[in-house]
Formats: C-alpha cells, sequence, structure tokens
C-alpha cells in the first residue's frame, strides 16, 4: 500500500485545514484508492522552525507529499519541498492551494523539485490522479512533458453534496479533541462568488450551496466541541439569497447553545432585509469586518467592483439601529490602479464618517489568479513576484503621495485604539465650518510632526501595513509616549474649539 501525507502550515489557533481534509474524504470514496493508499494529513503551525518540520516529514516517510500553499505559508512550503526531495529523492512532491494554482507553470519552472501542481479546485483532479490516469487526462493538473510544462484544463466544479464536511473526517475530529488550546474552527456553507473583483481570485465561479440539513450535524458538533472559540464561516458571502440566509440564521442560534461568536464576511450592500436584521444580533457576535476598499468611482470601474455608497452608509445605520453594541471595522486597500491621494483620502473620511470602531489599511497584493496579477501592464502596475506579491509602484499613485497616504492610514488606526480620540473626532463631524471629518486627522497628523513618535523609531518607507498592529502596540505599552500623545490631543482640540 502506498502513502500519501498531505502537509498544511497554518495560523497558531486554527482548526485542520479544510483543503486536506475534504481532499482526503473524496479520494478514499473510490474503492480503488481505499485499497490501494493510506492517506494522512499532518499540520505544523506558521512560524515552527523549517529544520524542525522537515525533519518531521523526513520521518513520516511517504510516497506522495502533498502541501496546501497559501500567500502567508508559500516561502516556507517551497523551502520544505526542496530539503524533502533532498532527503527522500524518490517521493512524489505536489502542491495545491490558491497560491499555487495561481502561479502554477511558474512555479513548475523555477523550481525542479516539484514534480506536480494541481490548479482549481482539488477534490476531483487528485482522485483522478490518484487512479492512475493518464496525465494528460487528469483535471488541474501541471506537469513536465520532457522540458515543458503542460496545464491541463481545471476540473469541472464538485456538486457540493458529493463533498464530506469536517466533522465527517477521523483527523479533524482527533484535531480538535488534542488541540491544547481552543480554536477557531472553519466551515464553508458555499463554494464561489458572483463578482469579478480585479484583486480577489475568487471571481467568476458559479455559486453551489451546501444543503442545510447536511449542514445542521456539522455545525452542531462545531458549537457542542469545548475546543472550539469560534465558529468561522468561509463564504465569499453567505448571505446572498433571502430565504437561505434566514434559514441558516436561524439554524445557527438554535444550534448555538454556548453562545460561541460566528463570524464570516459581510456585505452591508445585502443587508437591507429586516428580518435579516433582527437575526443577526442572536449570533452572539456583536463585531464585524466589512470590506469598502475604495469609493472612488474610476477606481471601482477598474476593479470591476460595484459599490453603492449611499444604500452601503444606510444599511449600516440600519444594523447600528438593531444593534447599539454592535462594532464595525471597515477595510481600505491603498494602491489601487486609478487610485491616488485624494481619492484615498476621500475613501478614508466616508470610513471615518461611518464612526467605525477601527479600520484595516492593506496595501494591494496582487495575489496570483486575480486579474491585477495576470495583466500588469494593463493596470499600469508593478508588484513582487513573490509572495506575498506586494505592489511596487503605481503609474497613478506617485511613491510620495503613496508613503503619505499609508502614514495618515496607521495615524487613523492608531488613534481609533484611544475611544477618546476617536470619539472625541467623530464629534467634529457636527461643526459647519468647511472641514471634512478625514480633515481632523490630517491636521492633528501635522500638529504632531516632531512632537510625538508613534512609529516608534520607524520610517513609514520601511512599514508594511500588516505591520500597523504590532507598532501600535508597540507604541501603547510606552506610557510615557501615551500620555505625551493624550496631552497633544487636548492641546490640539483646544486650539480647534477656537477656530
Amino acid at each position: 500500500m502506498k502513502t500519501i501525507n498531505l502537509v498544511s502550515i497554518s495560523f497558531p489557533g486554527r482548526d485542520l485545514c479544510l483543503g486536506p481534509v475534504s481532499i482526503k474524504r473524496y479520494a478514499l470514496k473510490d474503492d480503488g484508492i481505499a485499497s490501494n493508499y493510506k492517506i494522512s494529513i499532518f499540520q505544523y503551525d506558521l512560524g515552527t522552525p523549517i529544520n524542525d518540520i522537515v525533519e518531521s516529514l523526513t520521518r513520516k516517510r511517504a510516497d506522495i507529499y502533498g502541501f496546501t500553499a497559501y500567500v502567508w505559508n508559500i516561502k516556507d512550503v517551497l523551502e520544505i519541498s526542496e530539503r524533502l526531495k533532498k532527503n527522500l529523492p524518490e517521493t512524489v512532491v505536489v502542491l495545491g492551494g490558491p497560491e499555487a494554482s495561481g502561479m502554477a507553470k511558474t512555479l513548475m519552472e523555477d523550481n525542479h523539485y516539484l514534480d506536480f501542481i494541481f490548479a482549481g479546485e482539488g477534490e476531483t483532479a487528485f482522485r483522478s490522479f490518484l487512479s492512475g490516469n493518464n496525465l494528460s487526462d487528469v483535471p488541474g493538473l501541471v506537469y513536465r512533458n520532457d522540458s515543458t510544462v503542460v496545464e491541463n484544463p481545471e476540473a469541472e466544479f464538485v456538486n457540493p453534496d458529493e463533498l464530506s464536511l469536517p466533522y465527517e473526517c477521523e483527523d479533524y475530529r482527533d484535531y480538535l479533541d488534542n488541540s491544547p488550546t481552543t480554536v477557531r474552527a472553519a466551515i464553508e456553507t458555499s463554494r464561489g462568488c458572483p463578482f469579478n473583483c480585479g484583486y480577489c481570485t475568487w471571481g467568476r465561479q458559479r455559486m453551489r450551496y451546501f444543503d442545510l440539513e447536511k449542514l445542521r450535524p456539522a455545525f452542531d458538533y462545531l458549537f457542542q466541541h469545548p475546543n472550539v472559540r469560534t465558529v468561522y464561516i468561509t463564504d465569499s458571502n453567505p448571505f446572498l439569497r433571502r430565504k437561505r440566509t434566514i434559514d441558516l440564521i436561524e439554524m445557527l442560534i438554535e444550534l448555538n447553545v454556548h453562545k460561541k461568536s460566528v463570524t464570516f464576511e459581510l456585505s452591508p450592500e445585502y443587508m437591507s432585509d429586516e428580518k435579516v436584521l433582527d437575526l443577526l444580533p442572536q449570533l452572539y457576535n456583536d463585531e464585524f469586518a466589512l470590506g469598502v476598499q475604495s469609493t472612488s468611482p474610476q477606481v471601482l470601474k477598474l476593479m470591476n467592483r460595484k459599490f453603492n455608497s449611499e444604500k452601503y452608509r444606510k444599511n449600516i445605520m440600519l444594523m447600528k439601529e438593531r444593534n447599539p453594541n454592535v462594532r464595525l471595522w471597515f477595510s481600505l486597500i491603498i494602491g489601487l490602479p486609478g487610485d491616488n491621494y485624494t481619492q484615498f483620502v476621500d475613501s478614508l473620511d466616508y470610513v471615518v464618517n461611518l464612526n467605525p470602531e477601527g479600520i484595516y489599511v492593506h496595501e494591494l497584493l496582487c495575489l496570483p489568479g486575480s486579474d491585477y496579477y495576470k495583466n500588469p501592464e494593463k493596470y499600469g502596475i508593478k508588484f513582487m513576484a513573490d509572495a506575498p506579491h506586494k505592489i511596487l509602484t503605481n503609474q497613478t499613485f506617485p511613491q510620495e503621495e503613496y508613503d503619505q497616504a499609508k502614514l495618515l492610514s496607521y495615524f487613523v488606526y492608531l488613534l481609533h485604539h484611544f475611544d477618546e480620540m476617536r470619539n472625541g473626532i467623530y464629534e467634529q463631524r457636527t461643526k459647519q465650518n468647511g472641514m471634512r471629518l478625514v480633515d481632523y486627522y490630517t491636521r492633528f497628523e501635522a500638529y504632531l510632526n516632531g512632537r510625538v513618535d508613534y512609529l516608534v523609531g520607524r520610517d513609514i518607507q520601511d512599514v508594511t501595513s500588516w505591520f500597523f498592529e504590532a507598532i501600535a502596540q508597540e507604541f501603547m505599552s510606552d506610557t510615557s509616549r501615551v500620555e505625551q500623545l493624550q496631552n497633544l490631543y487636548q492641546q490640539f482640540m483646544l486650539e480647534e474649539a477656537w477656530r
């Protein structure tokens, strides 16, 4: 019997990665595969020393090693794969996952130690591969034919009713049972996305839904398990169909007797239904992260993203009316094609006027498979070839303006950690002095120039947006700096009151 080790490298505090779980269960439904292959799943925390992972996997010798590659772990996956191939030259190394799918040909051309890559959904492709079909007949397979890299058409989408849910897999149950800490458990209720945003890889995928009765025991298992802290629904948007939305939320409320937090992606444009708004607060989740990305018509058109600012604002107000305790975080992206400093500040002003708990600002990542990644010349952008594929230049957003926008973004992000400052500035919106709310942030930022080091010794050019939180926490751990900021804020507000 041949052995297969499916490997994931994931963030600490998470459940077992769903990709390998689903692929294993789908493959073993084939009697021929079940009688000829033993499939095991291993997961390591992101940040585990590479040496430790390589030694562990080498001891777990297998005929095939399959890695799930994401933008956050691809560097580790490639290094582990190369060293594993050196230790076990006869083993077959395969990759799957979004990062591998989007740049499969490049990865195969640049990394001789990779034997195969599966592009797209992996269940059908991997089962076909293990069934012994000719390589040219395996959907989604990327392989070498002599010196040429061949890319087969991706597999047709699987009917969700044919897929197993995580709790049905023994590996998944064992992982939860033996977890030393509570985890965030993920589950999908649908696949696909009806939209086609330029920065995203989910677009143009037909929506497919899991039957709610099939999902019922899966959710019940997660809600009842003592090691599950939070349940995360991974769908692009679980609330696109009104009746299904209501049925799903009512089922979750019924099953969630321990009142665990349920989190998910949310598009306020689709949240105007009064019944849905009444049910949402009963999910025991008073905090939501919501995407705005940009409010510029020019940027949105290039992005191929629809956004109705008035409807969005109206529905946010409805959410707050139904649940006064709700805490909302909004996200923006710096560096989008067609954007510039002025338009970005307009987007930031729109968001701060929604009175959020906080604001996430992300530098644009051109993810493999996205339209931005495939057509950079069309959009006038350049980005890092290697992960995380961060934007390097944008012809409409000069570097000086880009850094200025990033500094303002961090500044607003930092101030939203202080309720007094966040609320105090928000209250200025009622003044009839011709200033926008965001102008108070820019004026306060200029007022602090040279008076307080809120970047804690760093230059904004050297800071990436995913370190905003770490820098903010470092700043807030210094009581003298915090006191200095608070005193300067009081002085600033007094001066503004006399304007």
